[in-house]
């Protein structure tokens, strides 16, 4: 079997388990009674849907042959990307929150992440009242194998818990249902009972139905060490079905190229320095050892330095303003300032290896932005356990107030 279709088989079968999944989550939805296993049954059939969703795109994608793999020299480095720390400000009247009177909803509230075929879900947090200035989700979701120009949609869901029907409503109901006529009883019974008699369509989506409440895109222009502001686009900022929100939200968004944890490539090279009589005066250093990583090229004198982990004698900047060119039996690197550092392998096809690493790793240095000069830390979801405590729910003053005084309303 190819390759295209080991993975054809892979997404069918990953499709297969996402399905039985959902069918068996809709039952349980279907028979449950309890609000909060309601809740977050729902929320589960709702990520498998999408999950379903995306690997049915992925294969359509693949057996057009877009999504075929492809395997060759020099290939471009991805990254991995962690999405942390996500906190959204509420819009309660200032009645509301301060006085702790007037609009008296309560929501449970979370959100879906997603770029492709990996989409994640933050916990459930539940109640969120007037009570709350804002909604914090301390999951840590982590997303492997990420291109330079990846996308990831942030969508925010909520479910409102209370019924905002005021009591005087209420009794106005009651009143006017007292005040029907005989006949009008009557002529409401017969009609109901020819409404008996039709079968009665159920609803494709059992239990409880969640509202989107605004959806953001991120990209790598967005990443940094630091929590961020960013723009929340709101669907329906007039439907009382949805909490007040301020269209803004904080969030920790880093990114870390592969290649600089992971050696790109390592090997065996003879160098030569021209024009610096101080590392070889003029005269080839046979048998180095060579890694590329990092965007440096990093050189010891043998492999046995390499493998005692010595420090290297020498590292080379590889970055989008180095020069590299193939001088026929040998290739040359060249930085502003540095010199020229002359390379050489024992081997041709070596040789047109080591050049095809040496561009796609320049190139992944101008493709990977701020990712490729600074230095970010990923997180993973075992570096920060998810705890839900009472503090969360209690009214505190926010931390990142100041990202919020940054923020357009």
């Amino acid at each position: 079997i190819s390759a295209p279709g080991l993975l054809e088989k892979e997404i069918q079968n990953k499709i297969k388990i996402e399905e039985s999944v959902c069918q068996g989550t809709a039952k349980f939805l279907s028979a449950c009674k309890n609000q909060a296993q309601s809740l977050e049954a729902a929320k589960n059939l709702l990520l498998g849907n999408l999950r379903v969703d995306m690997l049915r795109f992925e294969l359509n994608k693949l057996r057009r042959g877009r999504g075929s793999p492809v395997v060759k020299k020099g290939n471009p480095s991805y990254a991995a990307v962690s999405l942390s720390d996500i906190r959204i400000p509420l819009l309660w009247r200032p009645k509301d929150h301060m006085e702790d009177t007037g609009d008296n909803r309560k929501f449970a509230m979370f959100c879906i992440v997603r770029v492709g075929s990996q989409i994640y879900d933050t916990a459930l947090v539940s109640p969120v009242d007037r009570n709350n200035t804002d909604v914090t989700f301390n999951d840590v979701l982590l997303f492997s194998k990420m291109p330079p120009y990846f996308e990831l949609k942030l969508e925010v869901y909520s479910y409102l818990l209370t019924d905002p029907v005021t009591s005087a409503h209420a009794k106005l109901v009651k009143t006017l249902s007292k005040a029907v006529g005989t006949l009008q009883k009557v002529v409401l019974k017969e009609q109901n009972d020819e409404n008996a008699s039709l079968p009665k369509k159920k609803s494709s989506r059992p239990g409880p139905q969640y509202d989107l409440l605004g959806t953001a895109t991120l990209r790598l222009e967005d990443a940094g060490e630091e929590v961020r502001p960013h723009e929340l686009f709101l669907e329906d900022s007039e439907n009382d079905r949805l909490p007040p929100m301020f269209g803004q939200f904080c969030c920790r968004l880093a990114v870390q190229p592969y290649c600089r944890e992971e050696p790109v490539l390592v090997g065996s090279l003879s160098v030569r320095y021209p024009l610096n009589e101080r590392y070889s005066g003029g005269r080839w250093a046979e048998n180095c050892w060579a890694r590329l990583m990092d965007f440096k090229l990093c050189l010891w004198q043998s492999l046995e330095q390499y493998e005692a982990a010595r420090s290297p004698s020498k590292q080379i900047r590889i970055d989008q303003d180095t020069t590299i060119r193939d001088a026929g039996d040998i290739f040359t690197v060249e930085n502003y300032g540095e010199g020229i550092i002359e390379l050489k392998c024992d081997t041709k096809e070596n040789k047109v290896m080591w050049l095809a690493h040496l561009y796609q790793h320049a190139c992944d240095h101008k493709r990977w932005k701020s990712a490729s000069q600074d230095r970010m830390e990923v997180l993973s979801p075992d570096t920060r356990p998810v705890t839900r405590t009472k503090s969360m729910m209690t009214r505190t003053r926010s931390k990142l107030v100041l990202l919020y005084n940054e923020t357009k309303i």
